[in-house]
């Protein structure tokens, strides 16, 4: 019997080590990089637009620094949010910091919709919910077609 026992708990021990092994799955951090944005109208009456990229992922947020300036922006903003291994749905806006309000920049085309939702998959790093997917690394760019609106380019990369 206790030939017996010992075997067993030898067996429960490689199959716990197993299940350690498959247990759950790694996370990643999803980097945006928002490379360029083209402000199409003005975003303040009285001056040039304050603006800042948000991304979410999960409930949490990240932001980049606010710039302000002309109408076209090369900011190489990096913004990273960790993830779950798998899909990971994502939200990316482009926003121009006000005293009272801030106004959300509309960057995409479908109507009454200013942001982005989208999916990344950080097993395959491909990123779907547009017309066509990407494999991370592809610049992407999207444009607004409402009031305050932009064209923005970005990239997905996967860590």
């Amino acid at each position: 019997m206790f030939r017996v026992f010992v075997r067993a708990t030898t067996a429960l021990a490689v199959g716990a080590s197993m299940a350690l092994a498959a247990g759950p799955a790694a996370a990643a951090d999803i980097v945006i990089t928002v490379t360029k944005f083209h402000a199409l109208d003005r975003a303040d009456e009285l001056s040039s637009g304050d603006f800042f990229a948000r991304i979410k992922i999960k409930g949490k947020a990240a932001f980049s620094p606010t710039i302000t300036g002309e109408q076209v922006f090369t900011p190489d903003w990096k913004l990273t949010l960790p993830a779950s291994r798998g899909s990971n749905e994502v939200n990316l806006a482009l926003i121009d910091k006000d005293l009272a309000v801030d106004d959300p920049i509309d960057i995409n085309r479908v109507e009454n919709k200013r942001d982005l939702d989208f999916t990344v998959n950080t097993k395959t790093c491909r990123i779907s919910g547009f017309s066509e997917s990407y494999k991370c690394g592809d610049t992407i760019t999207r444009t607004g077609t409402q009031n305050k609106k932009a064209e923005i380019s970005f990239t997905v990369d996967v860590k």
